[in-house]
C-alpha cells in the first residue's frame, strides 16, 4: 500500500468570469465551432483558452501549477490571505469540484468540513444526516449506529436531533457537522477555518478532538489563519499565494512567508487607502457633539512634530488632541478616548482622571486635551478614535460623544530589533506592549 494518502500532480483550476448571458453563449458557440474545424483546440477547456487566447479578459487562475504529497498520517496546515487558493483547493481535493488541469490521487477515505452544514440536507432531521454522511463515506447504517451517541453528545444537540436541520442555528449546524466528520473515522479530515463559527468552549473541544485524530495516526489538512493553532497542530505548512505554492516547508519558516506576504500585500493596499483615514476634524459650529454643559470642536492626529498623521510605524509614538468647549459652570468634566481595531475589538481606554478635575470645577470656555501612545504598544492595525467629555464623578455621565471620530493605519516595524530582536516573523495578539525583562 502506498504510504501517500495525497498526491497533486500539475493541478490547476481556472475559472470564466463574468454572468452567462448572450455575449458569453455567442463565445461558447465560436469557441465549439472552432473546436469542430480545429482538433487542436479543446471546447470547453479554460486552460487551453488561456494559452490559445491570452487576451481573454474573462480567465482567471484560482490555482496554478500546484504540486506537492502528503504522507499517511502527515498533519499539513494550509494556509496564506483571503483569496490565496485554500477553499478551492480543499474543494478539489473532497471532489466536490473538478480541476481543470492536472491529476489528484487520493489513498483512503475523505471527511471534509468545508462549510457550515456542508453535506446536509436541510429537510432531514440531524439523525437522518448523520447517517446519510456515513452512508456517502462508504460506512455501513451499523457502523454509524456504533459512534451515533458520541456524535450527538460531542455536537450537544441531543434534543434536536429528530428536527429538520434546516431549522438549526449556524451554531448548531457547523457543531454537527464537525462532529459527524471527526468521529465517523475517515483516514483523511480535511477542515476549514470553519470552526471559528462555533463558541470558544466548542473550538476547544474541537482542538482536543484533532488532537486525537492526529495521535491515531489519520491524515490531518487544516486550514487556519491562526499561527498559534498551525504550531500546536501541524508538523508541515504549504503557503499560497494568488493560486501559487510559495512556500511548503515546517510551521515558522512557511508561517513567515505568509507573513511577509500580509506586509507586503498590506503596504500596496495602504498606499491606496491612506487618504481614507481621517487624521483630523473640524465640527460645523450647529454639528458639534454634545449637550447644553460641553461640546466637542474638533481633533486630530499628530506626530512628535506636531503634523497631521494617518499611518505610524509600531516603533513611532503619536498624539491624539482634541479641543471642547464648556458652556455652563457648575460640572466637574475628564475628557476621555476608546481606541479600537476595525473589528470593533476595543484595544484600550483611556480618560484624564487627574485628581483636580475631580475638586475644581470646569471653567467654562474652550480646553484642550491630548494624550500620547508611546511606541511599542500597539500592533499593526486600523485604529478607530472615539473621543468624549464626561462627568469626572462616580457616574461617569458622557455628555459629549464623538464615535469613530479619527482614524488611522498602525504598520509593523519589521527593523525594530528593540522590540523584536531579530525576528521577522508574525507576532500575534492585539496589543504588543515593550517590558521590561530581567533574566539571570
Amino acid at each position: 500500500m502506498s504510504s501517500l494518502a495525497i498526491s497533486i500532480e500539475n493541478v490547476s483550476k481556472i475559472y470564466r468570469l463574468g454572468e452567462i448571458n448572450r455575449s458569453q453563449f455567442f463565445g461558447d458557440v465560436r469557441r465549439w465551432a472552432k473546436s469542430k474545424f480545429n482538433p487542436d483546440h479543446t471546447f470547453g477547456d479554460p486552460e487551453t483558452e488561456a494559452e490559445q487566447e491570452p487576451k481573454a479578459p474573462d480567465l482567471f487562475y484560482a490555482l496554478k501549477n500546484i504540486n506537492f504529497d502528503i504522507k499517511q498520517g502527515e498533519t499539513v496546515a494550509i494556509i496564506g490571505a483571503n483569496g490565496a487558493g485554500k477553499s478551492t483547493l480543499l474543494k478539489i481535493i473532497s471532489r466536490i469540484t473538478a480541476p481543470s488541469r492536472g491529476a489528484i490521487r487520493i489513498n483512503g477515505r475523505i471527511g471534509s468540513l468545508l462549510e457550515v452544514g456542508t453535506g446536509f440536507q436541510g429537510d432531514l432531521t440531524g439523525r437522518d444526516n448523520v447517517y446519510m454522511n456515513g452512508a456517502i463515506l462508504g460506512m455501513s447504517r451499523k457502523e454509524v449506529a456504533s459512534k451515533f451517541d458520541d456524535i450527538v453528545s460531542f455536537a450537544g444537540v441531543e434534543k434536536f436531533i429528530d428536527t429538520p436541520v434546516k431549522h438549526y442555528s449556524s451554531g448548531m449546524n457547523v457543531r454537527l457537522a464537525f462532529s459527524v466528520a471527526a468521529f465517523l473515522e475517515p483516514e483523511i479530515l480535511i477542515v476549514d477555518e470553519v470552526l471559528s463559527v462555533g463558541d470558544q468552549q466548542f473550538q476547544n473541544k474541537c482542538m482536543q478532538r484533532l488532537k486525537d485524530i492526529i495521535k491515531d495516526g489519520r491524515t490531518v489538512l487544516f486550514v487556519s489563519h491562526g499561527a498559534g493553532q498551525v504550531r500546536e497542530l501541524c508538523t508541515r505548512a504549504i503557503c499560497l499565494r494568488k493560486g501559487e505554492v510559495i512556500c511548503d516547508d515546517e510551521p515558522n519558516k512557511a508561517l513567515d512567508h505568509y507573513q511577509a506576504t500580509l506586509i507586503e500585500d498590506g503596504e500596496a493596499y495602504a498606499q491606496k487607502t491612506v487618504n481614507d483615514y481621517i487624521s483630523e476634524v473640524i465640527f460645523k459650529e450647529a454639528e458639534r457633539p454634545g449637550d447644553e454643559v460641553v461640546k466637542i470642536i474638533s481633533a486630530r492626529i499628530l506626530d512628535e512634530s506636531h503634523n497631521l498623521l494617518k499611518r505610524v510605524k509600531t516603533s513611532e509614538r503619536f498624539k491624539v488632541e482634541f479641543e471642547y468647549e464648556v458652556s455652563k459652570r457648575g460640572n466637574y468634566l475628564s475628557p476621555w478616548c476608546t481606541v479600537c481595531d476595525e473589528r470593533g475589538n476595543i484595544l484600550f481606554w483611556t480618560a484624564d482622571t487627574a485628581e483636580n478635575l475631580r475638586g475644581e470645577e470646569t471653567k467654562a470656555g474652550r480646553h484642550r486635551t491630548s494624550f500620547t501612545v508611546p511606541a511599542r504598544l500597539l500592533s499593526p492595525s486600523k485604529l478607530f478614535f472615539s473621543l468624549g467629555v464626561g462627568d469626572a464623578g462616580t457616574s461617569a455621565q458622557a455628555r459629549a460623544q464623538a464615535p469613530n471620530a479619527l482614524s488611522m493605519l498602525v504598520e509593523d516595524d519589521l527593523q525594530d530589533e528593540a522590540a523584536r530582536g531579530v525576528y521577522r516573523g508574525l507576532i500575534a495578539g492585539f496589543m504588543r506592549p515593550k517590558l521590561e525583562w530581567e533574566t539571570q
